[in-house]
């Protein structure tokens, strides 16, 4: 069964640094296991999982990749470490104002673990693109993931949305001197600064919370939402970031791309006998937003998985003329 491009590309770090590439580029494994204990967090996620396969038997190798990243990503996270300069109350005056967290802060990378991540997300794509990509190593002849320069191109997320790093990637070269496209390109450099993005984002939770931020982008790295879900308990619309996974709140009733708050012009539609997952679309931006309702579900829901599990949502919303807030939000408010 083949994996969708647009899943494919969903997914994160599976980080298994193994076989020739891993040796050829000097990252050693004698220290790693490819079988990672199980965990209460992983048996869980296998469970949700079985229920979505017990729907859809066509997303099993997208689900099965995805839970080999979830136990790697955990892995990782432990090993990463990241420092919040800023008091609770500094970071709660940036929400205020607006300011999500990484435009006031360089996000530091440890360039030996963001390269054995790259080694193991390349890895993973040759083994399991139809396409032939043997050429992938030609990515770390890139000068932009050399030691020097590394910091300031995993930055750019905090910039550019995916498009936006897309069209960067193409006007700076990058697809003439490694003959891979932009898009695989940012993909893997994605996937690999993800787990950095996350950690950073754990660590400001523990300083403070995100109750004060009311923008359709991350309160933390600035990357706009496009999947939400409405709280089990209260019904309240949470926002999630793609890149960090904060979550925030956001009001129903407005558009978090437009603020258009005129009700009139903001509608939502589901599949026939599925009202719990919706697309929520505003009449004046022309975007749409994936919501979850956790309160039909009765129970909390983990948006990665039903972001897999939706992509029928997607292709509708696209058929009806919305498109996903590829604009840069930052720089319309």
């Amino acid at each position: 069964m083949k994996i969708s491009r647009r899943n494919f590309l969903r997914l994160s770090v599976l980080a298994i640094c193994s076989g020739p590439l891993a040796a050829k580029l000097g990252c050693s494994i004698e220290d790693m296991n490819n079988e990672v204990p199980a965990s209460p967090a992983v048996g869980s996620i296998e469970r949700e999982i079985s229920k979505y396969l017990e729907k859809n038997e066509e997303l099993a190798p997208t689900f099965e990749m995805y839970k080999g990243i979830f136990v790697v990503h955990q892995g990782y996270l432990d090993q990463i470490q990241v420092s919040v300069p800023f008091s609770e109350e500094e970071i709660r005056d940036f929400f205020r104002e607006g300011r999500y967290l990484l435009s006031q802060q360089q996000l530091k990378f440890d360039p030996a673990v963001f390269k054995e991540v790259m080694v193991s997300i390349t890895r993973v794509i040759q083994e399991k693109s139809p396409e032939n990509l043997n050429n992938l190593e030609k990515l770390f002849e890139a000068r932009e993931f050399s030691y020097d320069n590394v910091q300031d191109f995993l930055n750019l997320f905090t910039i550019y949305d995916k498009p936006q790093m897309e069209q960067h990637i193409r006007e700076i070269g990058m697809e003439e001197r490694t003959g891979l496209n932009s898009e695989l390109i940012t993909f893997v450099t994605f996937s690999a600064s993800s787990i950095f993005y996350n950690a950073y984002m754990e660590e400001t939770a523990k300083i403070t919370d995100f109750s004060l931020w009311r923008r359709g982008y991350c309160p933390v790295c600035g990357q706009t939402a496009t999947i939400a879900k409405h709280r089990k308990e209260d019904g309240a619309r949470i926002l999630e970031c793609r890149l960090c996974h904060a979550q925030w709140y956001y009001p129903r009733v407005e558009c978090p791309y437009c603020e258009n708050r005129d009700f009139n012009k903001l509608r939502f539609f589901f599949v026939e006998d599925d009202r719990s997952r919706q697309v929520h679309v505003c009449e004046v931006c022309r975007s749409y937003l994936k919501v979850i309702d956790g309160r039909a579900m009765g129970k909390e829901v983990n948006l990665e998985l039903e972001d897999i599990a939706t992509e029928f949502l997607d292709v509708l919303a696209e058929r009806e003329g919305y498109q996903l807030p590829d604009r840069n939000l930052r720089l319309l408010n």
